[in-house]
């Protein structure tokens, strides 16, 4: 998907956000994919670039260091879990559903990766979408 095809999609079941807030820089993206040892998915990069133009249900984890909605970076909950124990390190967590669940994408399969479901109270991983494409056109569905 092109970056102007995720925006339609995320107009038609999104709000606006009402601040200005920054999109992840050059560098912020160099950061996370050498944290990780992969190369993200550019759907991937659109989707977290286009979330500081749009207002999501739960916590979609930020990249960028800049002014952000005040939710929590990638880095710091990935760091944050593996802390605890039970996270496996190829996890790259996205979004914080809120109850201690995520949906993340595998470092290990990048830029191939699909989207995982891991469940913190099983701890437990389940994929949900084959790619990043196709867990962006279930989320119509989810939000539903």
């Amino acid at each position: 998907m092109t970056r102007d095809e995720i925006a339609n999609l995320l107009d038609s079941i999104l709000d606006k956000e009402l601040g200005d807030l920054d999109i992840p820089s050059i560098s912020d993206w160099e950061k996370i994919e050498k944290k990780f040892g992969c190369q993200l998915p550019m759907e991937f990069k659109f989707f977290i670039e286009l979330m500081t133009e749009y207002s999501f249900p739960g916590d979609i984890l930020n990249v960028s260091n800049g002014k952000t909605n005040g939710n929590d970076t990638i880095e710091f909950t990935y760091d944050y879990e593996m802390k605890f124990g039970g996270w496996k390190k190829e996890l790259i967590p996205f979004y914080s559903v809120g109850n201690g669940d995520y949906f993340c994408l595998l470092s290990n399969k990048c830029p191939n990766t699909g989207v995982y479901y891991y469940s913190h109270e099983e701890n437990n991983i389940e994929k949900d979408a084959d790619n990043f494409e196709k867990w962006l056109n279930q989320l119509p569905a989810f939000l539903s």
